[in-house]
């Protein structure tokens, strides 16, 4: 009897876990669970801290930071590299096309198209020296940091890939 018991509870226990990670994640527009894209290296690099801030300091040292992308050592950043797709080629996922997002493809993350004020594709020297007054350009309401609705991309169901919104 206390074997059926402890099977009975293991059991309830499993399905209560699974409807409740389920329910974490929430479903998407097809009906499925919702998958949030990788974070672009870039987004990695100029958030030193992880926290979702680049706060002023991370702003301020932005052309330091994305030195460290420049796997290929050229003193720019390709595409690639801002996203953090590797150089053999091959990459966790399809590139987003560049700006337009034709071709069913999302557009660049703004913070690439940000730094890339030129638009050739290519975050050249002088864009990365740049690199803290372009980040200054994505900060909607003034407050010297971006909160990450300000620089990542909407989110296709209306909210900001990257955590609540926040009030403004």
């Amino acid at each position: 009897m206390q074997r059926k018991t402890t099977l009975l509870n293991l059991t309830v226990a499993i399905i209560v876990l699974t409807s409740w990670t389920s329910a974490a994640q929430g479903p998407d527009r097809r009906g499925g669970q919702r998958h949030r894209p990788p974070t672009p290296a870039v987004d990695t690099a100029l958030d030193a801290d992880g926290d979702e801030v680049i706060s002023a300091d991370e702003i301020s040292n932005a052309a330091s930071a994305l030195i460290e992308l420049d796997a290929d050592n050229d003193g720019k950043l390709s595409f690639s590299e801002c996203m953090g797709f590797s150089t053999d080629g091959r990459s966790r996922q399809a590139p987003p096309t560049r700006r337009g997002g034709s071709g069913g493809q999302p557009p660049a993350p703004p913070i690439v198209s940000a730094l890339d004020t030129s638009g050739d594709e290519v975050v050249d020297g002088n864009e990365i020296a740049d690199a803290p007054m372009a980040l200054l350009e994505l900060d909607e309401n003034a407050d010297g940091v971006l909160q990450a609705d300000e620089y990542r991309p909407p989110h296709p169901g209306g909210q900001m890939d990257g955590g609540p919104p926040r009030n403004r």
